[in-house]
């Protein structure tokens, strides 16, 4: 019998994820310790993993099997059960133990556990996972934050389980320190409802505004999916249109117009206004989803449907490749706000590259995103890489044809319009502002600045 050259790990919660991931784990010749509470999800996970694991009874049983420095990865919903699994585990784990918590846990809690855990010299990773159960099993995109110490640890076992790019890197790196991992996690799935969003609108306006069938918009999104528009939401978007239900039609056709979500399009949302970053086509995407959701109102109020649109399927395609673009660029501002404040050591061109592949993120746009970032002065905004200006200055035209026939049909399209006012004002060399502080003043007595004097001022606002 062969001796394994990776160090034990164990896995609490054998769910859809936690169970790939073992299976994943398992697979690479990791020595596993594993356990699950749910009977039901314990008995799948059995069947799958079979005597290829050693199986636990418990907290207290998985970790006294484990050899110290130990490890433990918990797989379980992120919130409160990850304190209650915590409060289990730790009287049997001690110093130099980790415990790394791939959950989509809210940042916050991250930086929070870890602060308490290393009181007793236990160090937590928080681990962003991403590429959903086909990821977990065949090759996700790992974001790690953390000590250096702790990392290395685990690193090797975590390097070995994820997804390669086409020049064999691996996609899986730690990041920086703290809570930086859960962070770029919750920004990866804020530029994900983003991208989301846009192609939804994309579909909508070749559907319903340009009366394509479902045959020629698959057709476009994989068009689309050939050339600098890449990647796995486009692919997708294509397949999803082109399924038929049993019954006969587009599947589409039958799917109620409602979506869900799990709150990192919020977290990200709310990050972004606590930061003062401009993310509005994040949120936008969100408050998209709010809108979807309030279906009753939605049918109480409907008025007549849009009119049909003469945009033209290329402007449609700039604006999904200007709209996910200027996504990214928000993403990755927001993410390096909170690296200047919480001094984790973030590099935007590493977030760029673990993003690659495995993860829903994965698009041919990260190579030169990486690229560009590379090549600015620490603190630089992605909108001053000529790259990517270029990429824009081609785009843009396209975008802001589609907004223009978009509103005047009726069609809402937030993920665009939020983009193109984003830009705009981005690149404006002197915004209104001043009016702004004009109205503070007056009403408030706020003050405001000069251009020409230091220091606060007041005035009489009246009009005289």
């Amino acid at each position: 019998m062969t001796t394994s050259t990776f160090s034990q790990i164990g896995v609490i919660g054998l769910g859809t994820m936690g169970r790939n991931l073992a299976l994943n784990l398992a697979d690479q010749g990791v020595p596993l310790v594993v356990w699950e509470r749910d009977r039901e999800l314990a008995e799948r996970a059995r069947s799958d993993l079979g005597d290829r694991v050693t199986w636990a009874s418990g907290p207290w049983d998985l970790a006294a099997r484990l050899a110290p420095p130990r490890a433990v990865l918990l797989m379980v919903t992120a919130g409160a059960a990850v304190d209650s699994v915590l409060g289990e585990l730790k009287p049997f784990l001690g110093a130099r133990d980790v415990v790394v918590d791939g959950g989509n846990t809210e940042a916050g809690d991250t930086a929070r556990r870890q602060q308490e855990l290393e009181k007793s010299g236990i160090r937590l990773i928080g681990l962003g996972v991403s590429g959903g159960e086909e990821g977990a099993r065949n090759g996700p995109a790992l974001m790690a934050g953390g000590a250096v110490d702790a990392w290395e640890r685990v690193a090797p076992q975590l390097t070995a389980i994820a997804a390669r790019t086409t020049d064999g890197s691996a996609c899986c790196q730690r990041l920086g320190a703290g809570a930086s991992g859960h962070f770029v996690k919750t920004v990866h799935n804020g530029i994900e409802y983003a991208v989301m969003q846009v192609l939804a609108e994309a579909y909508d306006l070749m559907r319903n505004g340009l009366g394509l069938e479902v045959p020629a918009i698959a057709d476009v999104f994989r068009n689309w999916n050939q050339g600098p528009s890449a990647g796995y939401l486009v692919e997708i978007a294509g397949d999803v249109v082109a399924t038929q239900d049993p019954a006969g039609g587009p599947l589409l056709d039958r799917v109620v117009d409602r979506a869900g979500q799990k709150g990192t399009g919020r977290w990200a949302s709310l990050a972004a206004l606590d930061f003062g970053v401009p993310a509005p086509t994040i949120a936008e995407a969100v408050f998209a989803r709010a809108v979807y959701a309030r279906r009753s109102d939605r049918h109480a109020l409907a008025a007549s449907p849009p009119t049909a649109t003469t945009i033209s399927v290329d402007d449609l395609h700039g604006a999904v490749r200007a709209t996910t673009l200027i996504a990214f660029l928000q993403g990755l501002d927001l993410i390096a706000a909170a690296d200047r404040s919480a001094g984790w050591g973030v590099r935007l061109p590493d977030v760029a590259r673990v993003w690659r592949a495995g993860c829903i993120l994965r698009a041919a746009l990260l190579d030169r995103l990486a690229a560009a970032y590379d090549a600015l002065p620490p603190d630089a905004s992605g909108l001053s890489a000529p790259d990517l200006r270029d990429d824009l200055a081609q785009t843009l035209p396209g975008l802001r044809r589609a907004i223009a026939g978009s509103v005047t049909a009726g069609f809402a399209v937030p993920a665009m319009t939020s983009a193109l006012g984003w830009y705009d004002g981005m690149t404006r060399h002197r915004v209104p502002a001043d009016f702004l502080q004009g109205l503070r003043d007056r009403f408030g007595a706020h003050g405001f600045e000069r251009d020409d004097q230091p220091g606060t001022h007041h005035a009489d606002w009246s009009g005289r």
